[in-house]
Order: C-alpha cells, then sequence, then structure tokens
C-alpha cells in the first residue's frame, strides 16, 4: 500500500503537527532530526509508513518547515495539495534517481547516461 506524504496537525492548526512519508530518501532525513537532541522533531510512527511530529504555531509555520526541509532532497520538485478536510496537505514529491544519486557523494558514479539508454 502506497501512503505517500503528507503534513497535517494532530488536533489544531497551533501545536504538535505530524509529517507523514513512506519515502525512504524522506524518511532517512527526518531520522536524522530524530536522533539529533538539538531538534525540535521526534519520530512517532513506524512501520510502512513513518511519521514524525513537532510543534507550530501556525499551519504557515509548518508547511514553511517542510519546505525548507524537502528543498534538501528536491528542490522545486515537490506540490502541496490541500487535504479536502482544509487541515493539512498531501505532498507531491517528484525525486529522480539522479537526485538520490548525488545524496550519496562516495560513488562518484553519473547516473545520466544510464538514464539516457533506459529511456
Amino acid at each position: 500500500m502506497d501512503y505517500g506524504t503528507s503534513l497535517y496537525p494532530r488536533l489544531y492548526n497551533h501545536g504538535p503537527w505530524v509529517f507523514q512519508t513512506d519515502r525512504k530518501e524522506v524518511i532517512d532525513l527526518m531520522q536524522e532530526r530524530h536522533w539529533n537532541t538539538k531538534s525540535p522533531w521526534s519520530q512517532c510512527l513506524s512501520g510502512t509508513s513513518f511519521g514524525f511530529t513537532r510543534s507550530f504555531d501556525s499551519a504557515r509555520n509548518a508547511k514553511e518547515s517542510i519546505t525548507r526541509i524537502l528543498s534538501k532532497l528536491a528542490p522545486d520538485s515537490f506540490e502541496f495539495i490541500e487535504l479536502g478536510d482544509g487541515k493539512g496537505w498531501e505532498i507531491k514529491i517528484a525525486i529522480s534517481p539522479k537526485m538520490k544519486q548525488n545524496l550519496c557523494g562516495y560513488t562518484g558514479g553519473n547516473l545520466e547516461p544510464e538514464l539516457k539508454d533506459a529511456a
């Protein structure tokens, strides 16, 4: 089952928010934040989908925080879609294989020629 990625408040727009995802590259980034004792993020769900929570003063602040986080992985490659109840967002993320490869600096390889051959 595909859970996707979403950001929603636990109860109200102020207070705890949950950033939930099933994308490995996002989970890895958020777990680093969870393990950092100075980070306000903590892990609240694990399994097929992972969730991370922290408090925000407003929906705008929550969305801006996630925008900054996702910009580290996929600048300009994600879109917030308001949830049907108006409380939070589904987040569509387009992270290409080339971007994933660039996260791993020790390989030194370039996937672009292989991607062109496979197309």
